[in-house]
């Protein structure tokens, strides 16, 4: 079934965890009663130590450092400002504190499995709503994982067993820590010894063995096993062959994803879900409208711009399949009971099932309802800082301040080139006004922002983001506002090379073909091939619109004549030894051009050059002669300056 449903929703472009869920609910008791519910246990458990050992795997802290305070500003608000109103409104609605509590936190929390499949699929990630929403979903991860080693504390305060557990939990905690400072060495040399190349089937084996290993170990002090496989893919997240495990476990991630959310879409009790669907319905609509205003808000509240905080808030405004895991737990402790549980698994697969689509769409969503904000217009998202109002003018505008922004920037302050940066990542803001750059805070896609920049007397505007959608926006705002301006655009996308030059860009770099010419220039280099010959052939992939690169048919007639160019004018470097024949003559006396068609346009004696040598300039040995001419004329001056001999060939 999940092969199946994996390639439906692949034809039609559609999420492959909502098929699962949908596939779960159709063959489970309640669907086509392939399976029995009761028999759904075990593998669901399974599916779930597998998917949070990933996800343990997966949590890096680099995310975080990256977006510094203003990410744990905006992810602390959206979790717990949605907390707050959840809480609230199950406890008005007669819900004991406990679970009121758990079906907050369920709330607050968003799909990590859905986003970021769809992020990374869409080479999103490393924009700067990717980013955001990243960080945020690793924060909800951490989250969870205290939540989790907290709830058997809390359940044994009602049973008045409060000390016994705090005390095994605070040895368990102190064994991790332990675990997590001594027994990383040991890990990593363990490692080493087991693992190298060629052993990827090997590397999966030992990665699952460690993930159930961690389940069993946490199953014997009282934690969750899923809890435990968790901590095991954080410790091996430490260690320095993660990314090499990761690499060889990633292709069974999907088969993890199938398993755990085929088993969860089973566990959905359709029957209570009919019984209180209205219910449910309105809980996913207000959940939908409510998570989006208050994601939103924390975002711009933390610095964000408008237009990406109503993006992240889009993009996040699901719930989480650890909000099925927090109420599985719950319901283990007794503070859910099973028809509550029924109800909340049915509405955190609502979520994730209707909000998915919404994550691809929300870049286009958030400019839709900007449009429709009392106050607030399309072009005119935010306002740029009074500190960034600066007279610019005869200036280049740099649109992002990244690895290549800072690279830019700094090459034209050296060069005395005016310039401004116009950034609304307030790390990278920050990074700028450290670096002595000066920079307007905003987002780049409005129109009163590029004013601000000084669009209206900038000499050229270069956009060197990761955001595709938004470097297709910029382009169509800026080329609308000044049809003259020069306008450079980087992408990673070959789907948007087209788009961006039929939006008004004057030069587009893609960063893989960019790579590609590279490579190209120095190999033809290191085949002696020259110069002019190099830049021709790197000129006609560009002037082409790296055509050739990506397979696209090219004009015949325009690569004939090319050719024919090439072989009209190539340069050569000649070195003259003591042998050479023509020492002691002059250039008159060698008459090379008459008698090959090659010119002599310099003469390199020493640290001396000589340019358009006269024809009484005398040849030494030891001199280099730079020439001009066809292949077929080189060759043959070749011959004469080496031996004395040559067939005319002009």
């Amino acid at each position: 079934m999940a092969v199946v449903v994996a390639w439906l929703f692949r034809r039609l472009r559609a999420p492959s965890i909502v098929g699962f869920l949908i596939t779960g609910i159709l063959i489970g008791s309640d669907g086509f009663n392939f399976v029995d519910r009761e028999e759904v246990g075990p593998f669901s458990e399974l599916g779930l130590i597998l998917l949070l050992f990933l996800v343990g795997l997966e949590l890096s802290p680099k995310p975080l450092i990256r977006m510094g305070r203003s990410l744990l500003i905006a992810a602390t608000l959206q979790m717990g400002i949605t907390t707050t109103i959840a809480f609230t409104v199950s406890s008005i609605g007669g819900v004991a504190w406990p679970a009121a509590l758990i079906i907050g936190l369920a709330c607050a929390l968003s799909s990590t499995a859905i986003v970021l499949t769809q992020l990374s699929e869409r080479q999103e990630t490393t924009t700067v709503t990717g980013m955001i929403v990243v960080g945020t979903l690793l924060l909800q991860d951490v989250v969870v994982i205290l939540v989790m080693l907290t709830l058997p504390i809390i359940a044994s305060t009602s049973e008045g067993g409060v000390v016994g557990t705090a005390i095994q939990s605070g040895i368990a905690l102190g064994v991790v820590v332990l675990i997590f400072t001594f027994g990383r060495g040991l890990i990593n040399a363990v490692l080493k010894v087991l693992l190298g190349p060629g052993t990827s089937d090997l590397s999966a084996l030992f990665a699952v063995l460690f993930a159930c290993g961690g389940a069993w170990l946490a199953s014997q002090v009282g934690w969750s096993p899923a809890l435990g496989a968790c901590i095991a893919g954080l410790l091996l997240a430490g260690t320095d062959i993660r990314h090499q495990l990761m690499a060889d476990i990633l292709p069974f991630r999907d088969v993890f994803n199938a398993l755990f959310f085929i088993t969860l879409g089973m566990t959905v009790d359709v029957q209570a879900m009919t019984e209180h669907w209205a219910l449910v319905s309105l809980a996913i609509l207000a959940t939908f409208v409510v998570k989006t205003i208050v994601t939103a808000a924390s975002v711009r509240i933390a610095g964000w711009p408008i237009r990406p905080s109503l993006q992240v808030g889009l993009a996040l405004c699901t719930v989480s399949e650890f909000g099925y895991v927090l109420a599985l737990e719950a319901s283990r402790y007794g503070f859910v009971d099973d028809q509550l549980f029924g109800i909340l698994t049915g509405f955190a697969v609502g979520t994730m099932a209707i909000g998915a689509p919404i994550v691809p769409a929300s870049a286009r969503l958030a400019t839709s309802i900007l449009r429709w904000l009392p106050g607030a217009r399309p072009d005119d998202s935010d306002s740029p800082e009074e500190s960034g109002r600066e007279s610019f003018h005869d200036h280049v505008i740099i649109i992002g301040y990244g690895i290549n922004g800072q690279n830019l920037a700094g090459v034209l302050g050296r060069t005395d080139i005016p310039y401004c940066v116009l950034e609304m990542n307030p790390h990278s803001t920050e990074k700028a006004r450290q670096d002595g750059a000066p920079v307007i805070v905003g987002d780049a896609g409005s129109n009163s922002m590029l004013e601000a920049a000084g669009l209206a007397d900038a000499r050229a505007i270069v956009i060197a983001i990761n955001d595709a959608a938004s470097t297709e926006r910029i382009v169509s705002v800026a080329r609308a506002a000044r049809p003259d301006l020069y306008i450079l655009a980087r992408t990673r996308f070959v789907t948007e090379i087209d788009a961006l030059y039929a939006k008004g860009a004057n030069r587009v770099i893609p960063e893989d073909f960019e790579t590609s010419i590279e490579i190209l220039v120095h190999l033809l280099k290191q085949m002696s091939l020259p110069d002019n010959i190099v830049d021709a052939q790197v000129e006609a992939i560009r002037s082409g619109r790296y055509g050739m690169l990506r397979g696209k048919a090219t004009d015949r007639a325009a690569n004939e004549e090319l050719m024919a160019a090439l072989q009209r004018t190539a340069t050569r470097t000649h070195y003259l030894t003591e042998n050479s024949p023509v020492c002691g003559e002059t250039v008159a006396d060698t008459n090379l051009r008459a008698r090959t068609g090659v010119t002599i346009i310099a003469i390199v004696r020493g640290t001396e050059s000589k340019t358009n040598p006269p024809p009484d300039f005398e040849l030494r040995a030891g001199d280099l002669l730079v020439l001009v001419g066809s292949h077929a004329q080189m060759d043959a001056a070749a011959s004469i300056l080496e031996q004395g001999d040559a067939t005319a060939t002009n």
